[in-house]
C-alpha cells in the first residue's frame, strides 16, 4: 500500500469515527411556469410570423441537509423537470477548509451572466439567440454563445472557504475526467463515451471579489483537454463581468471570449468558420417599486471567420441582440414581458428576428 493510500484510509476512518451525522432536513422547492411566444421575421423572404407557441414547463428540486457532530454540513439537491426526469444532481459538504461536492449535469459557476440586470432573463438565454448546433469543431452559424460551462458535466468541485480572502473574495474550481454526457448518472454509473472532437476531459476556474458596496466582479475560464492528433487548438470560454447597484438602479457590463476547438485549423469545404467569438454586453435595470422592475439590455458578439482554403483571409460578422422587459410579482406569482430584436440572426448578414414572450411564473 502506497503512502499516500494510507494517508487516505486513515482520513476516512477519522471521519467515520468522528463526524456522525445528523438526521437531515428535506425539502421541495420549484416552480410552474406557462409562456406565450410570438416569433416573426421580416428578412425571411418577406414579413413572416414563424411561430405562435403555447407552453408550460415547471421543474422542482429534491433538497436535504444536515450536520455532522463536528460542525460540518452536507447538502444534497435533485431536479426533476417536466418531463419527470431526474437530471441535474449535487452532493456538497462544507468544512472548515472549504466546501467540496460531487455534481451531475449541475454546478456551473461561468461567469458569464454575471452582468444580468434583466427583468426576466438575459435576450441570449431563452427562445430564439440566432442559430443551432455546437460552437465547438470551428462550426460555422452557432447560435449566441457565450461558451460552454462545466455545469454541463459531470464533475467535481472544490471552493475556497467563505471570509478567507478580502473583499468578499470567492475562488472555485472544477473539473470534469470526462466530457460524456450522461444526465441521469446514478451511484456506480458509467458514462457514455465523449462525443467526437468533443473532448476528453474539461476544467474551469471561477473568481469573484466585491470592491465597493452594491460592486460584484467575476470571472471565469474554462477550457477542455484533447488526446486526439487532429485537433490544432483546444476549446476555450473566458471573461469578466460586472454589476453595480445603488438603490433601485443597477448597471451591468460583460465581455467574454470563445475560442471553438481546432479554431486555427483551414478546412477546405462548407461555409467558412469561426476562429473566436468576441461578446461584450450592457444591461441596465431599474426596481420602480415592490412589484414592478423593468430592465433594458444590449448584447454584441463578433464572430471572426477565417475562409476555408485561404489562410489569409479572415472577415468578422456581428449578432446584435436588444431587449427590454417588465415583470409584475404578486406574492408567489411573477408575470413578465418581454421582447427581443436580433439582428444578423445566425451570424448572417441582414437576417433579423423578432421574439415576444409573455410568462407567467408560479413559485412554491
Amino acid at each position: 500500500m502506497t503512502k499516500i493510500t494510507k494517508i487516505a484510509a486513515a482520513v476516512l476512518c477519522s471521519f467515520a469515527v468522528s463526524a456522525i451525522s445528523f438526521a437531515g432536513e428535506l425539502t421541495v422547492t420549484g416552480n410552474a411556469k406557462a409562456t406565450y411566444n410570438i416569433t416573426s421575421s421580416d428578412s425571411l423572404g418577406g414579413k413572416s410570423n414563424n411561430g405562435k407557441g403555447i407552453g408550460i414547463a415547471n421543474e422542482f428540486t429534491l433538497g436535504a441537509s444536515g450536520e455532522l457532530d463536528n460542525g460540518w454540513t452536507w447538502n444534497y439537491a435533485q431536479d426533476i423537470d417536466g418531463a419527470t426526469v431526474q437530471d441535474d444532481a449535487k452532493m456538497t459538504m462544507s468544512t472548515n477548509f472549504g466546501t467540496v461536492g460531487v455534481f451531475v449535469s449541475e454546478g456551473g459557476i461561468s461567469a458569464k451572466y454575471g452582468f444580468d440586470t434583466s427583468a426576466y432573463a438575459p435576450g441570449s438565454d431563452y427562445g430564439a439567440t440566432g442559430g443551432s448546433g455546437a460552437h465547438a469543431n470551428g462550426a460555422a452559424g452557432a447560435g449566441y454563445t457565450y461558451g460552454e460551462d462545466i455545469g454541463g458535466y459531470n464533475n467535481f468541485q472544490y471552493h475556497l472557504p467563505a471570509g478567507l480572502l478580502p473583499y468578499s473574495g470567492a475562488i472555485k474550481l472544477a473539473y470534469a475526467p470526462t466530457s460524456g454526457k450522461n444526465d441521469n448518472a446514478s451511484s456506480n454509473a458509467t458514462t457514455a463515451a465523449p462525443a467526437t472532437g468533443n473532448g476528453a476531459s474539461a476544467y474551469q476556474v471561477y473568481g469573484s471579489f466585491a470592491p465597493v458596496d452594491g460592486a460584484l466582479v467575476k470571472g471565469s475560464y474554462f477550457a477542455k483537454e484533447y488526446d486526439a492528433a487532429t485537433i490544432e487548438s483546444g476549446y476555450e470560454a473566458t471573461g469578466v463581468t460586472g454589476k453595480y447597484a445603488l438603490g433601485a438602479f443597477s448597471v451591468g457590463l460583460g465581455r467574454f471570449y470563445v475560442i471553438p476547438a481546432d479554431g486555427n485549423a483551414v478546412t477546405t469545404a462548407g461555409t467558412n468558420h469561426v476562429e473566436m467569438y468576441t461578446n461584450d454586453a450592457l444591461s441596465v435595470g431599474l426596481v420602480v417599486n415592490d412589484n414592478l422592475s423593468v430592465s433594458l439590455m444590449k448584447e454584441n458578439s463578433d464572430a471572426t471567420q477565417k475562409a476555408n482554403g485561404t489562410i489569409n483571409s479572415v472577415t468578422s460578422i456581428s449578432s446584435q441582440i436588444l431587449s427590454a422587459q417588465a415583470a409584475y410579482t404578486m406574492g408567489g406569482m411573477t408575470v413578465s414581458l418581454a421582447q427581443k430584436q436580433i439582428d444578423n440572426f445566425a451570424y448572417t448578414e441582414g437576417r433579423d428576428q423578432l421574439e415576444t414572450v409573455v410568462a407567467v411564473v408560479m413559485a412554491f
